[in-house]
């Protein structure tokens, strides 16, 4: 959910709303281009009593190619397409904690800047222009960079989701999504484990195991202000009540609301169209 909340609110999960005279004609330009601004609250790490609120700017980048895409999904590598199903890869990442500013982690190293990579399934239950509800298994290793370009394989999450998404009006479009999250004893040993010389009389050692990790449900209104701004609202509610790892010193938090909010301009677009009806 974390990763998923921040790719929306840096601009990597993008808005889909089109220009008016492009929904008539049902074309697209391969690739648009500009930045923006978020503002979003989320917790350290989830499962974390400490939140925190961020506002960054970020790229906005959307390429619609035949088998690479970047889009409000994010970045996708097509690995076949069909018209019920895709296969493709994606991925997705996580910010860097500061252990020094988290009491639960005081004294640990800290969290590294963090993505996760590897295969998606999507069944398309229902695919038109204007409305679109997909089935989705994700399957990805998580990855730490410790100093890059040095990478740690830390485990793998899977993440079946249910995703629905409406478009309003030429300016408006709605989106909505549950889903669940299992993981590896790796992964969450990642975020949840105490190692002996990090254990103390308030924090003793834990190691993680592996299964259920959490569920959650997110909401996300996009306005397509004019021809050149995008405006995003999100919303979403995170829920780890039976999580694998609740016994770890480090979880202290069950469950939270978080929200975000991010604006972009689109400074460039390419004159080379193509169907809007292939995009999801």
């Amino acid at each position: 959910m974390r990763r998923k909340a921040i790719l929306s609110l840096l601009g990597i999960l993008l808005n889909s709303a089109v220009q008016a005279e492009d929904l008539k004609t049902g074309q697209l330009p391969r690739w648009e281009l500009g930045g923006g601004l978020a503002f979003f609250h989320l917790p350290d790490y989830p499962g974390a009593d400490q939140d925190r609120s961020y506002a960054l700017p970020f790229p906005y980048v959307i390429y619609r190619g035949e088998r690479l895409k970047a889009d409000r999904e994010g970045l996708r590598g097509m690995v076949f397409e069909h018209p019920l199903w895709d296969l493709d890869i994606s991925a997705g990442g996580s910010l860097p904690v500061n252990s020094a500013d988290n009491s639960a982690r005081e004294g640990m190293d800290d969290l590294d800047f963090s993505f996760e990579l590897g295969p998606s399934l999507r069944l398309k239950l229902h695919d038109s222009a204007m409305e679109k509800i997909q089935l989705r298994f994700n399957l990805r290793a998580l990855l730490a960079v410790d100093g890059f370009p040095a990478m740690n394989y830390e485990g793998w999450v899977f993440n079946p989701e249910l995703r629905w998404g409406r478009r309003l009006s030429d300016a408006f479009s709605l989106r909505a999504s549950v889903q669940m999250r299992y993981g590896s004893a790796d992964y969450h040993d990642y975020f949840y484990g105490v190692g002996p010389r990090d254990a103390t009389a308030v924090r003793p050692l834990y190691r993680g195991s592996s299964g259920y990790n959490s569920s959650g449900a997110g909401l996300n209104l996009r306005w397509h202000a004019k021809s050149n701004w995008r405006v995003m609202l999100g919303l979403s509610y995170l829920d780890l009540h039976g999580a694998s790892f609740d016994d770890s010193p480090l979880f202290r938090k069950n469950s939270g609301v978080y929200f975000g909010f991010s604006v972009s301009r689109i400074l460039w677009r390419s004159s080379v169209k193509v169907d809007s009806n292939t995009q999801d």
